[in-house]
Parts: structure tokens; sequence; C-alpha cells
């Protein structure tokens, strides 16, 4: 069979279709994947040894007037580039999972095979919005995320990475040391080591407290100043290579909310604190948030330096109640359903009974 995937832009989008993708390599299927150039879906299908398609996108919420004719002008490009792309692979199956760069070629290939969608957020993009019309099978990470529409869509959560989901079994040995692993996301976060900053500023850190923090590329002085001046034990990163085991490591996550990253959390049964994005597209990151919030496996934080002294004095507390956070984790490993590619992999075999 020949399995199109269409992904692209951030690894939001292009993990959860990789973990797809792989599952029907695995039959011998042949895997065709549609995406940015240069960009990290390229390099995934060149290592795979999967066929790659490029194609030019932008985005359109969000930007300004010049920008927005631009994503226009790419995306009537982009339909008549899907119609060619079409005829050339003739797919038999097309998965795709959302973004911007999606849209052109998803509606497209609607006309010629069954169309699959993932979503990842608790509220769909708009890419997805579009295309749940010309779909013949949806998939939702978030339980409910495409409620009170006329679409039937199944609940799946989000396929994990394997170098993460491997970590899954692996139980925490027992210390003293309240380890506590902060993530600002690839590109880091100002904001949230602004937050950070003040939370620890003029504050005494516990001897037994441990703190790894993920910054990117983001200058770190003040965040290392405001560390050292606690006593605090740390470790400042520009990128973790071994997610799973700095994860698994973890008493505490201090994260943002991106779907992603709250699936690898729960997918390793970690509680967690959130401060949501402010200003990501639809608020969908403070949705994804109070959804693990309402669950008991997360507490949310609106992402505001006032709220610093609270993060701190929550971090005092939640060390001191265990229970608490076991039932946290507890809640965490039950939030979204186990062996998402191949639930995913099992219910596309069912619905279109290939």
């Amino acid at each position: 069979m020949r399995v199109l995937v269409i992904a692209g832009g951030t690894g939001g989008h292009i993990y959860p279709a990789l973990s797809i993708a792989k599952e029907f390599n695995q039959i011998n299927n042949e895997i065709f994947w549609i995406g940015k150039r240069k960009g990290l879906e390229e390099k995934i299908c060149n290592d795979e040894g999967f066929n790659f398609f490029p194609i030019k996108a932008t985005g359109f919420l969000g930007k300004g007037f010049m920008s927005k004719l631009k994503s226009l002008y790419f995306l009537f490009l982009g339909f008549r580039i899907g119609f060619y792309y079409m005829k050339d692979i003739r797919p038999d199956l097309i998965i795709s999972t959302g973004g911007y760069m999606s849209l052109a070629p998803g509606l497209v290939g609607s006309f010629f095979c069954p169309l699959i969608i993932h979503e990842q957020n608790s509220v769909p993009g708009l890419a997805n919005r579009i295309l749940s019309t010309r779909s013949t099978v949806i998939f939702e990470a978030f339980k409910g995320a495409f409620k009170g529409k006329r679409l039937n869509a199944s609940w799946v959560g989000n396929p994990v990475r394997e170098k993460i989901s491997s970590y899954k079994n692996t139980k925490k040995k027992f210390n003293e040391n309240f380890n506590i692993l902060v993530l600002g996301g690839s590109q880091g976060s100002k904001q949230l080591n602004e937050i950070l900053c003040k939370a620890f500023e003029n504050k005494k850190t516990p001897d037994n407290w441990r703190i790894t923090h993920q910054v990117g590329k983001l200058d770190t002085s003040l965040l290392r100043k405001s560390y050292e001046n606690s006593g605090a034990k740390f470790q400042i990163e520009d990128f973790i290579h071994d997610m799973g085991k700095v994860y698994s490591e973890a008493d505490i996550i201090i994260s943002r909310a991106g779907a992603m990253t709250l699936s690898e959390i729960c997918e390793l049964s970690k509680p967690s604190i959130l401060l949501p994005l402010p200003w990501s597209a639809d608020d969908h990151q403070y949705k994804n948030a109070l959804y693990l919030q309402d669950l008991g496996a997360a507490i949310l934080i609106e992402s505001d330096l006032q709220n610093s002294k609270k993060l701190f004095e929550l971090l005092i507390s939640i060390e001191k109640e265990h229970n608490r956070r076991e039932s946290m984790a507890f809640a965490a490993g039950r939030a979204f359903p186990e062996s998402s590619s191949k639930l995913i992999y099992k219910k596309i075999h069912e619905s279109l009974k290939i």
C-alpha cells in the first residue's frame, strides 16, 4: 500500500506523523511524505528512507497583511502542486497531522483517496477544522476536541516518540533529592525564565532540591545568578538529548502546555505545574493545561510574573505532599490512551477494512 503522510513545520506535527508512519512501514507499506524543504521532516525522511516531496507554505493566522498575502499565494500554489503530487504518488491512503502546510495537499488528496487527520491539541487548528469536512476518519488526542460538531472523532491520544516511551516502566530510584525539571521548549521561553528568576529571588533553596532547566539558545546570565544566590544545585541546558531519562528522574515538571510535551509527561506518569503560553492560537495551551488539571494530573498557573511567588510556594508544598504527587502521577498516566500509534494503525485498518 502507498501511504502518504502530510506533516511539517514543527515537531508537534511531525513526530506524531512519524510514529504513525513507522507503524505502516513495519508492514512493508511504501511511505511518501509531503513537507517543507530543509525542515525537520526532510531530514527524517532521509534518515528513514521515506520518499520526500517538498511544498512551500507559510502561516496565516496572526500575521500582517503582506504575510497573509504571501500565505494565500503559497496556498493556491499548493493546490496546483498537490494535484501533480497526487497523480505522481497515487496514494492509497493519506494521513495528515495538521498545520498550515497540510491544508492544500490535504484537500486535494481527499478527492483521490481516503484522508485521515489527527489533531494533537484540545482545540483543533484551522487546517484540521477545514480538513475535517473532507476526512474519512478523524482522530483526536484530547477527548472532546471536536465536541459540539457533527463529526465522530476517535480519541487516541498523541503518539509519543519511542525514545521517550521506552522509559515508561522505568521506576525512579529512591533518594532524598527533589528533582525539578523546567522545560522552556526547543526555542526556550524568555517569559518562563523571568518567572523562575523572580520565583527564586531572595529565597533560600532547600539542600535536597536539584533543578534541570532547559532554555534553548536564550541568554541565561540572570537565571544563573538567581539560582546561585538561592544556593540551588542546578543545571542549565540548551538542549537535552536524552529527554526520556531526564523525564524519568523528575519529581515534578514545570512546563508550557504544548500538546506533545504534555503527552510525553503523561506517558511517563509525571506530575506537572503548567504555565501555558498566553498568546498561543485559540488559547489552546491554556485549554490543554486545563484538561490535565481537571483530571487531577497537573496544576495550572497563569504565566505571569506576578505568580512567581505562588510558584515557589507551590514547589515547597508539593515536595512535602508525597501522596499528592503520587495521585497526580497516577492521573497523568491515565490521561491518554496507551500505545497511541498502534491504536491509530488498528483503527485505520478497522475503519477502512484494509
